[in-house]
């Protein structure tokens, strides 16, 4: 369209022209002929004082027509010379190029002509850098680096668009976080659970570990192909599920100890909990409260200790779980945790030392504000989880990105094993019925002869005269109807670890309404609701008496006793 008025205006202008030339030539004409036919012979006098004014005049229109050529030919000699300069200086200002440093060691450089798109981009990618240098501040500049990477391509497309190419025909044109090689999606696969694993001998002693089903074909390996492992994945993933899975399986494969944290037991949900039947037996051990916790990092660098001086000659894989590992950083003994995990990492591989850490979060700010804890983990199984704590768990777009479309149901998993590409994987269906099994088989060859110690005082259990196991079923089978929950003598942790976060995490996770589950936390535990409710919004601190009136009402909450 804008052509077209373009070539319309010159046609039209052109025309204009040449009807002025032509009025011209006519007036020329017409006067030339008035000369010639109109006008008489010339007075003789008149012509010999022409002549003789012509005379006098030669000189000075001599010097007049010469300073005339000097003075135009001045002009023209200058004008050639600015347009000159004006040429030049534009063409080295588009050859010119900015650099700009991002990071310490990497820089971008941009060209001139290209600055009005790359300076925001470059920008941008320069303050995320400095974000990332803070303290906490991986997961702003990772925001900063996806909206950047959004920003490029839409300039890149429209850019290529105004040349006259659409973007589809500019392959080679990388979009963010696109993989180098296209894998085909996964297929659906029947993988049998690891109670018919058992039953076909697939799961045996003297055989291999099974990390997982790629394909519906078994992967088999250790844990030295996994050494530090992260258990990732949002709730309903089936983190517990694939605990269950490694334990179970390493304990029938190759008599693996395990030695297990859990700060949310005795909740029916928890790791803790599905595991009971297996370190009642004194196959595996499972710490539940603080102090025990404390013992079991104590003893995990104590026999990282003896084997690494040779004092301890057992080669038989020693295997820290821990789960809710965002939970116990924010704790009293985060910092135990960092540095035994710490440990494992950078010395327990030498001397079969190795760990499985469960969380649904890797934020800095929810693992003890330091990436020391995400760091020490050498590979992991990653379930459904969103794709910001994807990356800042692998640290890694392309396998991110993976995750964010082939894992969408639970048990499935993306396995990034030590020194091995990554692999899509599905983990066999594990239960705590699974356990009491493997529990039965195992009995006779227990993996540890370490029972856990039962924050349960001994008084208690032989007043009521039965088993710690049947004082729960009976608190957790308390009626709906009640207006307070009942009274309880298992905490599910110690009241050293209730923080307001954990308060407010429970109300959220609660079928009550904020207002109703207030009421009867406070009824029930006799902290003032007034209290509770400052306590929940950050205006008063949650003291260490307060705590220990609420704690043992939590467990009644998460198993909806209300």
């Amino acid at each position: 369209m804008m052509k077209k008025q373009h070539e319309s205006a010159m046609k039209a202008y052109a025309t204009l022209l040449l009807l002025g030339v032509i009025i011209l030539a006519s007036l020329i004409i017409i006067t030339l002929m008035y000369k010639i036919w109109i006008a008489g012979p010339e007075d003789p006098r008149v012509t010999e004082a022409k002549i003789e004014t012509q005379v006098e005049d030669i000189r000075w229109y001599s010097t007049a027509y010469k300073v005339a050529f000097v003075g135009v030919l001045g002009v023209l000699l200058i004008s050639l010379l600015i347009v000159s300069y004006s040429l030049a200086k534009s063409w080295l200002k588009k050859a010119s190029v900015h650099t700009y440093k991002i990071g310490k060691y990497n820089e971008v450089v941009v060209h001139e002509k290209d600055l009005s798109l790359a300076a925001p981009i470059a920008m941008g990618l320069m303050n995320a850098e400095q974000l990332k240098q803070m303290n906490g501040g991986v997961e702003r500049a990772f925001d900063l680096y996806t909206k950047m990477a959004e920003m490029q391509t839409k300039q890149i497309q429209s850019l290529v668009g105004r040349k006259g190419v659409t973007p589809g025909a500019a392959p080679h044109i990388a979009q963010p976080f696109q993989e180098s090689v296209e894998l085909p999606a996964p297929q659906p696969q029947n993988v049998p659970t690891f109670r018919e694993l058992l039953e076909s001998g697939e799961v045996a002693p003297g055989k291999s570990m099974i990390l997982g089903f790629e394909n519906g074909v078994p992967r088999r390996g250790s844990f030295l192909d996994i050494y530090s492992s992260a258990v990732a994945g949002e709730s309903g993933s089936g983190k517990t599920a694939t605990l269950l899975f490694l334990i179970g399986s390493g304990l029938v494969s190759c008599s693996v100890r395990y030695i297990g944290i859990d700060p949310h037991y005795p909740h029916p949900k928890s790791l803790g909990f599905k595991t009971k039947p297996l370190w009642e037996a004194g196959l595996m051990r499972m710490a539940t409260y603080k102090d025990d916790m404390l013992n079991v990092l104590n003893d995990i660098e104590h026999t990282i200790d003896r084997r690494l001086q040779q004092i301890d000659t057992d080669t038989r894989p020693v295997v820290l779980v821990i789960d809710e590992l965002a939970f116990l950083t924010k704790t009293s003994i985060g910092s135990a945790v960092a540095h035994t995990m710490e440990r494992i990492s950078t010395e327990g591989r030498k001397c079969a030392v190795y760990m499985l850490a469960s969380s649904q979060t890797w934020l800095v700010a929810r693992t003890g504000d330091s990436s020391v804890v995400r760091d020490t983990l050498t590979s992991a199984f990653v379930h459904r989880i969103k794709p910001k704590q994807a990356n800042l768990l692998l640290q890694d777009k392309e396998e991110a990105e993976k995750v964010r479309k082939y894992i969408k149901q639970a048990g499935e998993v993306l396995l990034c094993p030590v020194n091995d590409d990554s692999v899509i994987c599905k983990m066999p269906f594990t239960t705590e019925a699974d356990m009491e099994l493997v529990a039965t088989m195992l009995a006779s060859e227990a993996a540890i002869d370490v029972t856990p110690k039962s924050p349960v005082p001994k008084p208690l259990l032989s007043q009521s005269g039965g088993t710690e196991q049947q004082q729960l079923r009976e608190s957790f089978s308390q009626s709906s109807g009640q207006t307070a929950f009942p009274q309880r003598t298992v905490n599910p942790f110690e009241a050293e670890l209730l923080t307001p976060e954990i308060l407010r995490e429970r109300m959220n996770a609660s079928p009550l309404d904020n207002a109703r589950w207030q009421k009867q936390v406070a009824a029930a535990s006799g902290v003032s609701e007034s209290l509770l409710t400052n306590i929940i919004n950050g205006k008063k601190k949650l003291t260490l008496r307060t705590a220990k009136k609420l704690v043992p009402y939590l467990a009644s909450l998460d198993d909806g006793n209300v």
